[in-house]
Parts: C-alpha cells; structure tokens; sequence
C-alpha cells in the first residue's frame, strides 16, 4: 500500500472542494474557511492527505486567538462540524498527527476537533480526549413538503406558519448590501436581547455576501407592508443539507410570527431542491432550543468533540448557568450602543 503524506498549505488544492461535497458537508467548503479568516483575521490552513496523486482525506483549521489565555487550533470557529474528512480511518489518523504537529510547531497548545456526524469513529485520536455535549437537529425533507408539515408541531408551529402567511408580512430573498445590513442590524438586535456578542457588520456584508455570490448562502427578510424588515434569516447551503445559521427578529413584531414565516419558507425551498435542513446544533441544558428544535420536526445528530490535551474553553461550558449565564445577562443589560462596539470581542467565541 501506497504511504499517506500529510501537508497543509494557505491556500485550497484544486480537488478540495470536489473531494468535500463527496464526503463532507457546507463547513469543509474552501469558501467557508477563507471568508472566515479573511473577516476575523484567522490564520487558515488546509490540511490534506495524499496517496500517490490520490486525494484520501482533507481537514481544514484556523488557528484562534485568545482574550485571554492560549492560542488554540479549531477544525472550525463558528462551525457546529468539520473536522477530519477521510477515505480510510489511517488517513484521518495521519491528518489529526499532522494537525497535532503543526500546533507544537506554533506552540499552540490546544486543539479542538469537532467532528462531521456519522464520521466519529469508535474512539478519538492518541492523546484526545472526547465529548459528546452537543447535538445537531435535522429534518429530513425526502417525502416532500407535506410530509415534513405533518411532522410540525400543531399548535406551536402549524398554526404560526398558517397565521404568518395570513398577516400583513412577506418573505423576500435578499442579495443586495443594504438587505445585508439590515440583517446585520437585525442580528445585533436580537444578539443583545439574548445576551450575547454579535458578528460585527462586515461579517454579513463581507463574508456571507461572498458565499451568497458563490451559490452558498441565501438570505430571507420578513417585510412588513410599510417596508419594514422585521426579521431575517440566513442559510449556509451545502450539497446534501441546509444549515440554519442565524434567525433574527424585532420583538415588537413576534406576534406576526415573521419567524415562522421565514423558516417555513426555508425549509420548503429545501424540499424543493432536495436537501436535508438542518437546525444547528443545542447542548442538553438547552432546554429551550432544544425544544425549539423538535417542535420543527428536528431530529438528533450526535456530534463528537475531541481536545487535546484535555476538554476546555466555550463548547464544554455550560450555556445555561454558572458563569456563562452570569456574563449573558450582563451583556443583555448593557446599552445596545455599546453592546455593538463589542462585536470584535465575537471573534473570540469560535
């Protein structure tokens, strides 16, 4: 047999992309690494596995700062999934070592690995050590429209989705800078009442304006009658699934149900073109969004997150008490003005 030799480079090899729709999803896109190092200043590198001429396994990273603390390798910032994507288990093997060998050669000293579902393997790397926190909820769209709309929640979801397209509101797909802004603003919005830091603007300007020109992200705004965007919604578009990556809405306009309207809307476009939707991901004491979820007919994905040396930092912590729940609802006290002069303090979330 052929040896594997692993080496990274700045920048995408001709066959990646081929080689992640194959065996990946929306997160292993070259697009998806470079628009994000480009709008947060990540240092990217895309590892890839070769045998002979033959492309057997890619895994992409970014190398993030800390506020405070050590630099880290994450395979990816903002990303519920990605890591390590291979035709054999010794491909991926040899991809986490050269990862492994590229952060003692930065002196980095972690590495967080968070694994594509259905690629977890019986048990992580040498010297990792596994968590299963999350979970990612999706709904499979392959009977059709109808067939997912039984599926929803009747008195949560239906009956929203029946009264928003009655009301005075519409859902527009988007392109233009001036509908990236508003969801910017949207975000923020929303961001803040939730107690947490938003992408800064040119996150959505910048970056999702990029995807969206290359056929990888869309964007939805619920337009009153006046005019008015009262909620937004964006979506990351891989070959086989949709990921619902931000949903953003105005308070005073809730009882329109201008998110039902959106993500119904979403999800039969889905249907349309053949593809799973997948909610996003939500930890156990969630339980909120995790119901959020199952009410919209999602179904649970394990995820595996594997660290060397040891679990540490946002994705083991707990989202709902203790000191991240302390530091949300200081956040949501602050005044949006200067809640959103700290969208740079996002980057360090990935």
């Amino acid at each position: 047999m052929r040896p594997i030799n692993v080496t990274s480079r700045p920048d995408a090899p001709r066959d990646w992309n081929a080689f992640a729709d194959a065996h990946g999803g929306f997160y292993h896109r070259a697009e998806w690494l470079e628009a994000i190092t480009r709008c947060f200043s990540f240092e990217g590198r895309f590892f890839e596995a070769r045998q002979g001429d033959d492309l057997v396994g890619i895994m992409p990273i970014a190398e993030v700062p800390a506020l405070l603390g050590p630099r880290r390798i994450v395979s990816l910032p903002f990303s519920y999934a990605v890591g390590p994507i291979a035709r054999s288990d010794d491909a991926t093997t040899a991809l986490i070592a050269g990862v492994r060998e590229h952060a003692a050669a930065r002196r980095v000293a972690r590495v967080e690995v968070k694994r594509w579902p259905g690629s977890q393997g019986d048990a992580p790397e040498a010297g990792f050590t596994r968590t299963t926190h999350y979970e990612t909820y999706r709904v499979s769209t392959r009977e059709g429209a109808d067939a997912v709309f039984k599926r929803l929640h009747p008195s949560h979801v239906q009956r929203g989705i029946k009264k928003a397209r009655k009301g005075p509101l519409q859902a527009v797909w988007a392109s233009s800078l001036d509908d990236w802004s508003t969801m910017a603003m949207l975000q923020a919005r929303t961001s803040h009442r939730l107690g947490t830091p938003a992408p800064p603007t040119r996150f959505f300007t910048d970056a999702c304006r990029v995807l969206q020109e290359g056929g990888l992200a869309d964007l939805l705004l619920a337009r009153h009658a006046n005019g008015e965007a009262v909620a937004g919604l964006t979506l990351w578009k891989g070959t086989r699934e949709w990921i619902y990556s931000f949903g953003a809405s105005l308070p005073e306009h809730l009882d329109l149900r201008p998110n039902h309207l959106l993500l119904w809307t979403a999800l039969e476009r889905a249907v349309a073109a053949g593809v799973d939707f997948d909610l996003g991901r939500a930890a156990p004491e969630q339980h909120g969004l995790a119901e959020f979820k199952r009410r919209w007919a999602g179904e649970p994905v394990p995820l595996a997150y594997d660290y060397w040396p040891r679990p540490k930092g946002l994705n083991v912590a707990s989202r709902d008490d203790g000191p991240l729940a302390i530091a949300s609802t200081v956040w949501s006290h602050l005044p949006f003005s200067l809640a959103r002069r700290g969208s740079f303090l996002y980057r360090y979330l990935g």
